[in-house]
């Protein structure tokens, strides 16, 4: 029996308890849900309704379930990564494996969090960081042999649609208006339209694609705020290459590959040395992170992550 912990039962681990139960995969069959910690508590079963059985945090959880694999779904927490990132050191010593969501670890200390992991050969899956369950880190493990030279995408399904609106004529607060009616974005916005989450995941993927040392703290990142119009096509662009890492507006022409992807839609550009690939999907959604989490144990159980 393969032991999960569940950090985390928002939407998306709601989203993921639900698409586990449903997936009758033979991966998936041995695989339990030991125990569900938020900070209301620690449930140890696996219900649909959560009713903490303990008082106690995620490190108290951990020591009671002893987990095989840790599940991350826990919200960011971009000032220190804490407590997630001083459970991944926890877990990895125990040569525990992790799946996370939760960008904020990786952003602030991608090297340390996967040196270590190396050190005591544990896995980390974490595709349901960066365009949630669209295969874009999950896409370029299946790239082996390639050497990639430049990404560049669109990695923020807010900012994206509130471009889209603005593109046809919506002014700025109209379109954030209307994004946060339908759920694209948050009461407090700012993370979106600073440019600052799409950093994030810019930054995740330079260290895994581009093999580099960096921290959120050192991409240069602009957002959409000081765009009074948008005419022709503005989009919320996230770059890296060996020299330089940002994220900025960026008017594009009409035969960009890019220039397209409208609404909360995401797109990665890979470019390596041998071919250049183009993804594009859903960034954002309950069910969409939840999936990315779900593919990642899948590859996991079978030996491919």
């Amino acid at each position: 029996m393969i032991r999960l912990l569940l950090f985390g039962y928002g939407n998306v681990g709601k989203s993921f308890r639900r698409l586990l139960h449903e997936k009758k995969l033979d991966e998936l069959k041995d695989v339990k849900i030991a125990g569900i910690v938020t900070r209301k508590g620690i449930m140890l079963e696996d219900r649909e309704s959560f009713t903490p059985d303990l008082e106690g945090d995620v490190f108290k959880a951990y020591d009671k379930i002893k987990p095989d694999i840790i599940i991350d779904v826990s919200s960011a927490n971009y000032k220190d990564g804490e407590p997630s990132l001083s459970l991944y050191k926890q877990a990895i010593k125990d040569r525990v494996n992790i799946i996370t969501t939760n960008k904020a670890p990786l952003a602030l200390a991608y090297s340390e969090i996967f040196n270590l992991a190396k050190s005591h050969n544990v896995k980390i899956g974490f595709q349901g960081t960066v365009m949630s369950g669209t295969p874009s880190i999950n896409l370029y493990r299946v790239l082996p042999g390639s050497e990639v030279k430049k990404i560049r995408g669109i990695l923020n399904g807010t900012t994206n649609f509130i471009l889209t609106l603005m593109s046809k004529g919506v002014s700025f607060e109209e379109a954030l208006k209307e994004a946060q009616k339908r759920g694209y974005a948050e009461e407090d916005p700012t993370l979106d339209i600073n440019g600052f989450d799409a950093a994030a995941k810019i930054t995740i993927l330079t260290n895994f694609m581009l093999n580099k040392n960096i921290t959120i703290h050192e991409v240069k990142f602009e957002g959409i705020t000081n765009i009074k119009g948008n005419e022709g096509k503005t989009k919320l662009i996230a770059y890296a290459d060996q020299n330089e890492v940002w994220v900025k507006p960026v008017k594009l022409s009409s035969d960009d590959p890019l220039y397209n992807i409208d609404g909360v839609d995401n797109a990665l550009e890979i470019t390596t040395d041998i071919q250049t690939t183009l993804i594009r999907g859903p960034g954002a959604g309950p069910i969409n992170a939840a999936y990315g989490a779900l593919s990642d144990l899948i590859l996991l159980i079978r030996g491919c992550l």
